[in-house]
């Protein structure tokens, strides 16, 4: 009976070394698994992190790839369609890049443009349209025009803006004579109130009155011209900066322009 007890308790020893044992080795199995994965994991993050980078990095380079397509197929479609564009004739092994905004023509044209405006004589334009556009205007409402003008200087027109409409009239009145009141019953005659009445309004009035009504002949010409002012013949000339070549003419509130202009914006007698 002893020996069976023995035996039992020897079993039972081994069987606790055994499952000891293996428990060990089953963790030190899981410590190295583990390693080994942590391990790969680290090295493929690396792998992924490289990658990505990469990736980023051809992306940037497809898309300015793609802008520099679009802008050179926006540039070719512009050559084609641009009314300034006419490429020359060049060698086949030399390339030279045309500006699509440049007219090949426009120098030729701006010489025969300009050896026309040369060859005039601008004193016989000037005499022409004085001879050939009769004076149309009224003399006596310039000169009234004139005399009111004068009357309203800088000084006198701050006085007149710093009173009321009444007072406004009342000066007026007092200043004017018989034939330059007129013209100003003339602006007052449709009005209702003595508050509709404006003097700055009245002003301009009175320089439209002047303005289609002058006698006098306004040429613009360019700089460096020569001055074709003649006191007598009421003609004026002033020197125009936008005018290139050529002369402009302002006379009964019509032009005669003869010109050709540095930029396209009207330009003022």
């Amino acid at each position: 009976m002893g020996g069976y007890i023995a035996v039992a308790v020897v079993l039972v020893i081994l069987m606790y070394f055994m499952i000891v044992m293996l428990k060990s080795v089953i963790a030190e199995a899981n410590q190295k698994v583990n390693s080994y994965f942590i391990k790969n994991l680290e090295q493929y993050d690396g792998v992924y992190k490289e990658q990505m980078t990469n990736l980023n990095k051809l992306n940037i380079e497809v898309e300015e790839t793609s802008r520099e397509l679009r802008n050179m197929k926006q540039e070719m479609v512009s050559h084609k369609t641009s009314p300034f564009y006419a490429p020359r004739p060049i060698p086949r092994d030399i390339y030279i890049p045309t500006a699509r905004y440049i007219d090949n023509d426009f120098f030729e044209d701006y010489k025969n443009a300009k050896d026309k405006l040369m060859s005039i004589d601008k004193q016989e334009v000037i005499d022409n349209v004085i001879q050939k556009v009769p004076y149309e205007g009224d003399k006596d409402r310039y000169k009234i025009a004139l005399g009111i003008l004068e009357k309203i200087d800088f000084e006198a027109k701050y006085n007149f803006v710093s009173s009321t409409n009444e007072q406004q009239l009342l000066i007026l009145y007092e200043v004017l004579n018989d034939t330059e009141k007129g013209i100003l019953y003339e602006y007052v005659r449709d009005m209702a109130e003595i508050e509709d009445f404006d003097i700055l309004g009245f002003i301009d009035y009175v320089r439209n009155i002047e303005r289609i009504n002058t006698p006098k002949v306004f040429v613009s010409v360019a700089e460096n011209e020569k001055d074709y002012s003649n006191a007598e013949r009421k003609i004026v000339c002033n020197v125009d900066g936008n005018i290139c070549e050529g002369l402009k003419i302002v006379y009964q509130n019509k032009v005669y322009d003869y010109s050709i202009y540095k930029t396209r914006r009207k330009v003022g007698r």
